[in-house]
């Protein structure tokens, strides 16, 4: 495609420019918003091809007020659930592809180019990586680590994740039951057939927590995620999961010395089986109220 622009001839690469709805649920984002918000308006995108969506899921903090600054689309949704506050952007969308990321993360100047290069090349569903960080603290750059994508080892991370409106309806959008949702649900797609690819060129950049036990609370949730997603595959073993809380409790302690320093113990052994036992016990411990949660779930 070829565009005309101030008397140069530009060559679009990416196709035609599908108009797209960017959705960011968020929730208490006072610190992060303005970063989010303004990697979003700075995108290398036609101004009047994209639109910014923001769902509020109850703040109590100055969120709504920094939102309020820009001009983005503005949404309250008081159920607090980001699954839900996703699904509610999305029907208030009018593009073709649904773009989502979090307030907790700042996008590329390249992310829309990135989905709609991939969308116009026939892939339905393009999932971006959901690791990448600025932040050079110890913690964050060892969940970046524990959770790093590649093409042939990616899952659902509602964070960065876009799809053809059409395909989100379709699917009835986003499981709203535990964390770890945007995981069952792309499992579901593929399961469906649709074209899911990753796309390494999708790149955001999140800000994790530096807190220790924030992030191993996190994992105690997608613990009773995973329980959902193993029960939809047919997956189901919690003796498996007993046997690898032991595994990875013994890992921590016999492999010190193949550490060559602190840091190294830390990103490679200690902080990647920690939040391992976290989400074992809890799925050891969450099993029969997840099972039953599910049983009570129409159309699981």
């Amino acid at each position: 495609m070829i565009i005309l622009f101030y008397g140069f001839i530009v060559f679009n690469m990416h196709g035609p420019y599908n108009f797209i709805s960017v959705i960011v649920p968020c929730l208490n984002s006072e610190s992060t918003i303005r970063k989010c918000i303004t990697s979003l308006l700075d995108q290398e995108y036609p101004k009047g091809s994209y639109e910014i969506i923001l769902v509020d899921n109850g703040s109590d903090d100055k969120t709504v007020e920094i939102i309020k600054q820009y001009p983005v689309k503005l949404i309250q949704e008081y159920s607090k659930n980001p699954y839900i506050a996703r699904n509610t952007g999305a029907n208030y969308s009018t593009g073709k592809i649904l773009a989502f990321i979090d307030s907790n993360c700042e996008a590329d100047i390249c992310w829309l180019s990135s989905i709609n290069g991939y969308v116009s090349k026939g892939i339905e569903v393009s999932q971006g990586p959901g690791h990448l960080t600025k932040q050079e603290d110890l913690l964050p750059r060892a969940e970046s680590n524990r959770i790093k994508m590649t093409e042939d080892a990616f899952w659902g991370d509602g964070k960065n994740i876009a799809m053809l409106k059409s395909i989100f309806i379709e699917v009835g959008g986003f499981p709203t039951y535990f964390t770890g949702s945007d995981s069952l649900m792309l499992h579901k797609l593929q399961v469906l057939r649709y074209n899911v690819k990753f796309n390494e060129k999708q790149k955001v950049y999140r800000e994790f927590s530096t807190k220790f036990f924030v992030l191993i609370k996190k994992h105690w949730k997608y613990g009773k995620g995973d329980i959902a997603n193993d029960l939809f595959k047919n997956q189901l073993n919690r003796k498996k999961k007993m046997v690898l809380c032991v595994k990875h409790l013994l890992r921590i302690f016999i492999r010190i010395p193949k550490y060559r320093s602190f840091e190294d113990y830390f990103i490679n052994n200690f902080y990647n089986n920690s939040v391992k036992i976290a989400r074992y016990v809890s799925y050891i411990v969450n099993y029969r109220y997840v099972l039953k949660k599910c049983q009570d779930i129409d159309n699981f």
